[in-house]
């Protein structure tokens, strides 16, 4: 089974940087540190064309449904992320995303790499939980005004989404059902505006703990 497991990331890592010469390691790739028995691999190596490298327990890629991408909905994410592909981990900070890939070695380690429990130092959480908001710049009395956007918070799930039109004195809550910590959440807001002038929407989210965004979304728009 476990041979199983590592041939079959193996395979969908060499599909997913298909054209940048990657070299997988249990093939004995040129410069890689080959794997004599796959079915003992226990560590995974990504390393980007900046030379930058990050090493992952194989059972911890595995459980967390690690991929690497080079299209998002059917398209290049070139456009996006300034890179061919991209490593995703779900619930790890973007700082172990290996950007434009050209390497991956399997290996069987005395000691495998351990990746421990995150701390918000300040550094791999600019703001938990995340949140976005995006409308239209100009509404019109009496006609909704749609908002959109997402919210998520790596490991945590997230349990609300809070508006406010009153720059945070006062807050409007939306209760969530149904969210996990792997899936982002997309949200949807109508809010029908009752006078003429500007405004100023903000928005954050709420995680499981109670915690809410430091940094609220801020979309301002003039209504006629």
């Amino acid at each position: 089974m476990e041979k199983e497991r590592a041939e079959g990331l193996a395979a969908r890592a060499e599909e997913a940087v298909e054209g940048v010469a990657a070299r997988v390691a249990s093939e004995g790739g040129e410069g890689a540190a080959v794997v004599g028995e796959p079915e003992k691999c226990n560590t995974v190596t990504f390393v980007g064309a900046d030379g930058m490298e990050q090493s992952f327990p194989l059972d911890f890629l595995l459980e967390r449904g690690a991929i690497v991408a080079n299209r998002v909905n059917g398209e290049d994410i070139m456009s996006v992320m300034g890179a061919t592909n991209q490593l995703w981990v779900p619930g790890l900070p973007a700082k172990y995303f290996v950007r434009d890939i050209r390497e991956i070695r399997f290996a069987n380690e005395e000691v495998p790499p351990v990746i421990g429990p995150f701390v918000d130092d300040g550094h791999d959480y600019t703001n938990r939980p995340n949140v976005a908001a995006k409308a239209e710049y100009v509404g019109r009395v009496g006609e909704p005004m749609e908002f959109t956007g997402w919210a998520h918070d790596f490991d945590k799930r997230i349990i609300a989404v809070e508006f406010s039109l009153d720059n945070g004195a006062h807050w409007t809550r939306y209760d969530l059902e149904g969210t996990t910590a792997e899936r982002w959440v997309s949200w949807t807001f109508a809010y029908t505006p009752e006078a003429p002038g500007a405004y100023q929407m903000k928005v954050r989210s709420v995680n499981e703990d109670g915690d809410a965004s430091l940094i609220a979304a801020v979309h301002t728009f003039e209504v006629l």
